[in-house]
């Protein structure tokens, strides 16, 4: 009988454990504006993707370049002369009536500033 009595409440005492984490204290994030000649830029999908705490500055647009490679790169540096490192949904802008064939005319993206943590 007390040996039924010490194992149920070793199971009691197992049942009811409590773990306590430590207190980790996080460094805040710095906001990191871009050095002048120095464009590192992220591309997020959409809005939502990016990341909390996040300043949203605007949108920005660009025209459209001889290569899709080259007109996005001009945005990345329309969102660095805004003083961002972000930008969301990016999206291209056609002539009123132009069907989805023909040529756009801008690439637009809401640009953001992100902190950077250190």
């Amino acid at each position: 009988m007390s040996r039924a009595l010490v194992v149920l409440g070793l199971l009691a005492l197992a049942g009811c454990r409590t773990e306590i984490r430590p207190l980790v204290k996080e460094t805040p994030a710095k906001i990191e504006r871009m050095v002048p000649g120095e464009c590192r830029v992220r591309d997020y999908p959409s809005a939502p993707d990016v990341p909390e705490g996040a300043e949203n500055i605007g949108w920005v647009k660009v025209p459209h370049e001889k290569t899709d490679e080259e007109t996005f790169e001009k945005l990345r540096e329309a969102v660095c002369a805004k003083g961002g490192n972000a930008f969301s949904q990016a999206h291209w802008i056609r002539e009123a009536g132009a069907s989805i064939a023909d040529q756009p005319t801008e690439l637009e993206a809401n640009a953001w500033l992100v902190p950077v943590r250190r």
